[in-house]
């Protein structure tokens, strides 16, 4: 008796807070990729770089890609081209820097009803560690 309730209350879950369901159950939404930032030193040029994109989303290519930074080190910034966004310079003091990304997407299919080429989120974040000796 209990398995028969558990399953529309699963379904429920799945499809709250998106346009469409099934980009839950699938998610087509922008994606930061996981990455160790090298350790970087206050007597040299540092430079590392992300390139991101959208997850289970052929046309990634098509959308625009919004980026936001904080935390950096001063003597650092960031640089965007396109999918890439690139940290760089010479940090001037030596610490731990917890260094967040954000991402903002839009794209030319956000205007159509064809639910179907609609992204669950179009924002995501995440935090990267920066060490600086």
């Amino acid at each position: 008796m209990k398995l028969h309730y558990s399953i529309p209350l699963i379904f429920g879950l799945l499809f709250l807070g998106c346009e469409n369901g099934i980009n839950c159950i699938i998610p087509k939404e922008p994606e930061l990729p996981n990455k160790s930032f090298p350790i970087a030193s206050t007597e040299s040029f540092y430079y590392t770089d992300l390139r991101v994109g959208i997850t289970n989303e052929p046309r990634d290519e098509d959308y625009d890609y919004y980026f936001d930074v904080s935390g950096l080190p001063v003597g650092m910034d960031y640089f965007v081209n396109y999918r890439t966004i690139s940290i760089e310079g010479t940090p001037e003091f030596t610490g731990t820097y917890r260094i967040t990304i954000y991402l903002d997407v839009d794209g030319p299919f956000r205007e159509y009803e064809d639910d179907s080429d609609v992204l669950c989120n179009y924002s995501t974040s995440k935090t990267y560690i920066l060490i600086v000796e």
